[in-house]
């Protein structure tokens, strides 16, 4: 078992803790936040075996295994550092790092540090997200030439400062991950050319395939991927958790305890293995995302 500290314990955290108790690798060991009072609601409610208000304090455990940082992202690359100096492995919320040269460096010194670090993408690990992929990679569908992926909620009355300095590039570093890691995944493929326009972009892969990825905090969208092969296609809606696809026009389900879970287990897995690098959620992979939002 994996024991894991949970630090920042604002709305995600839940999400997140919901993923570490239903995983079988993993279980939720210390809880940390700067209010001590909030830290002690959520070792009650989630039965963590330890509280702490201070991170350095959590981090000089020697019980503890990994962080999930799930701190305001303009403090992700100060979290990963100091918890890789602890010599802790890190899964950290996106997007974990606002330029490519912090994201570089912090994988340069997990390296260093013999430390597993990953950004957080649950995108990539849901149940359905792996069915699919395994069916793309199996040529179920054929050769995929084209992804439409797109994630909108309306905030034009709630956008603030925060959206945009703490979410680094505003929407596309925000909700836009979500169709960017998508279409990266399902394309399989490293990024040949990307064309932006505002919160639109048109990415081209090195094997053919072309994806339209789309998002905004101003207006509704539909939040569906689609998937087009020469053998058959996929249609999801809300495509980052979802359970259930059609896939050339019949339903397929799977089951899922938490949209996190597969994150969770995952990480835990490589940790377990002695490895320092997600093969599926690696550096290159969330260098690929910050290449599609230019940053």
């Amino acid at each position: 078992m994996i024991r894991i500290g949970i630090y920042g314990l604002g709305k995600i955290s839940r999400r997140v803790i919901q993923g570490v108790l239903s995983s079988n690798n993993a279980c939720l060991y210390a809880v940390c936040s700067s209010s001590i009072e909030k830290a002690n609601i959520f070792k009650k409610e989630y039965q963590a075996e330890k509280v702490y208000d201070n991170y350095e304090r959590m981090l000089e455990d020697r019980n503890l295994d990994l962080v999930y940082i799930c701190t305001p992202n303009y403090l992700h690359t100060k979290h990963i550092q100091i918890a890789l100096s602890y010599r802790k492995h890190v899964v950290c919320e996106k997007p974990m790092c606002v330029s490519t040269k912090e994201l570089n460096d912090c994988f340069d010194y997990a390296k260093r540090q013999n430390c597993f670090l990953m950004e957080a993408h649950k995108t990539v690990f849901t149940p359905l997200n792996q069915k699919l992929f395994e069916m793309i990679s199996n040529e179920e569908l054929g050769e995929i030439k084209s992804i439409d992926a797109q994630y909108a909620t309306r905030l034009t009355e709630q956008i603030s400062d925060w959206h945009f300095n703490q979410a680094g590039a505003g929407c596309m570093f925000d909700i836009g991950v979500y169709p960017i890691c998508y279409a990266n995944r399902m394309a399989n493929s490293s990024i040949f050319r990307v064309s932006r326009f505002q919160d639109e972009a048109l990415i081209e892969y090195e094997n053919g395939c072309v994806a339209h990825i789309a998002t905004s905090w101003n207006v509704d969208m539909e939040n569906t991927a689609h998937i087009y092969g020469t053998k058959g296609s996929i249609s999801c809606k809300n495509f980052w958790k979802n359970t259930e696809a059609a896939v050339n026009g019949s339903k397929i389900t799977v089951v899922q305890e938490s949209d996190f879970t597969g994150e969770i287990e995952h990480a835990c897995t490589c940790i377990e293995n002695g490895m320092i690098e997600s093969p599926a959620m690696s550096r290159k992979a969330s260098l690929e995302i910050l290449k599609v939002i230019g940053v």
